[in-house]
């Protein structure tokens, strides 16, 4: 992952550089400096109940943009199992899960 941002008006956050397996993977904390090398810009005060997040991924030089809205209103809490994670979309799903839905994990 190249660089992910939370995006209202202007950016909220924004970083590069993962540090670890997860975050290069897409599962990261915002505003946790265990995530990512570097802060590009750091958080400041609480995310807004809705946020537009943006993610770059450059493997083997091809990039891959996700985005999509967060509404934090409509997300419904969730109790999660060691290896379970709760999509921006409210879904519970697994690691392997997330990972299939990936385009390099597409068949050409």
């Amino acid at each position: 992952m190249e660089g992910t941002g939370l995006l209202a008006a202007m950016p909220l956050w924004s970083a590069r550089e993962p540090s670890t397996a997860e975050a290069r993977s897409g599962v990261f904390h915002v505003n946790s400096p265990s995530s990512f090398t570097t802060v590009t810009k750091p958080l400041s005060g609480t995310l807004p109940n809705t946020f537009y997040v943006q993610s770059q991924h450059l493997r083997a030089g091809e990039e891959t943009t996700k985005s999509g809205y967060v509404d934090l209103g409509k997300l419904r809490s969730a109790e999660l199992a060691d290896g379970e994670f709760l999509t921006y979309k409210g879904a519970v799903m697994t690691r392997a899960e997330i990972n299939a839905q990936l385009p390099c994990n597409k068949r050409k």
